[in-house]
């Protein structure tokens, strides 16, 4: 175990892991490759900002900008991305019990609103884990997104992401 998971006093980051296993399973059951890191992407010949890696807008406020600071530039990183079509941007919340971070996905709806994740590849949020239907902020992430028209699609269950992935065999996006 990592010292940051040994740190780890919520259980966020053995879950992500744990999460980002899962979803690398499901996407090559289906023939498909998950692109994560910077090595996916040269591998692929694909540049990862844009797809899996979103700078912050200019005109946040500074102290939004320093949350996660790598050099002079201020990114978002999804949980990762498929090359299919015009590409998929896929973020994970798992929630296997019920906790006080839940509430994050509404900061989440607002990276949606100001255009971090662009307009050129499909975002899919999708709510997974034990408890992630009884979630909400979950719930109202959807809701909020349906109602302002925003450009994600939510999917909850491991079961209903793993269906939105096997349909893209087919050409559905």
């Amino acid at each position: 175990m990592s010292k940051k998971q040994k740190d780890d006093r919520h259980g966020a980051a053995k879950s992500g892991s744990e999460s980002e296993l899962r979803l690398r399973a499901i996407v090559k059951k289906h023939g498909f490759q998950l692109l994560r890191i910077q090595k996916d992407f040269d591998e692929a010949g694909l540049k990862i900002l844009g797809r899996n890696k979103f700078k912050k807008p200019e005109w946040w406020p500074e102290q939004c900008k320093k949350t996660r600071k790598k050099g002079n530039e201020s990114f978002f990183n999804a949980d990762g991305f498929l090359n299919v079509g015009d590409g998929i941007i896929i973020e994970l919340k798992n929630s296997n019990k019920h906790g006080t971070t839940d509430e994050k996905v509404i900061y989440d709806l607002e990276k949606i609103r100001d255009g971090v994740y662009g307009k050129d590849h499909k975002l899919i949020y999708a709510f997974v884990g034990k408890v992630c239907q009884d979630i909400g902020p979950y719930r109202l992430f959807e809701l909020k997104a349906k109602m302002e028209d925003l450009p994600v699609q939510t999917v909850f269950g491991w079961d209903e992401l793993e269906k939105v992935i096997e349909s893209l065999k087919d050409g559905a996006l």
